[in-house]
């Protein structure tokens, strides 16, 4: 599926024609969670579902964690247990650990 004309914006720095909502899910579900509009995350959960929002969000908290902070302690206090979340706050704590690179680039499946 095309991604919607109402989440173009966020996607100012991509090429939005070429964008699917199936193969860049990842992509597309972090963006709009760290600088989508209120409006923009309702059709976000329209289209993907909070489960699936939440497996994503978890995935990147856990691992590459390129969410900003402040989008992890909003999004966290709904998506993360308790001992997540805590694990995160010790993690971003951490003089140095938190400014490690962590990015990782991923491809949509062809």
């Amino acid at each position: 599926m095309k991604l919607p004309e109402e989440l173009k914006t966020v996607f100012w720095n991509y090429d939005t024609t070429f964008m699917d909502t199936d193969r860049m899910k990842k992509i597309i579900i972090l963006e709009v969670l760290a600088r989508g509009s209120l409006e923009q995350i309702k059709i976000l959960f329209s289209i993907y579902g909070s489960e699936t929002v939440a497996d994503i969000f978890r995935e990147d908290v856990k691992g590459p964690r390129t969410l900003p902070a402040p989008t992890v302690y909003l999004w966290g206090d709904i998506f993360l247990t308790g001992e997540e979340f805590e694990e995160y706050k010790q993690w971003h704590r951490h003089l140095v650990r938190k400014w490690e690179q962590r990015r990782v680039i991923t491809l949509p499946d062809s």
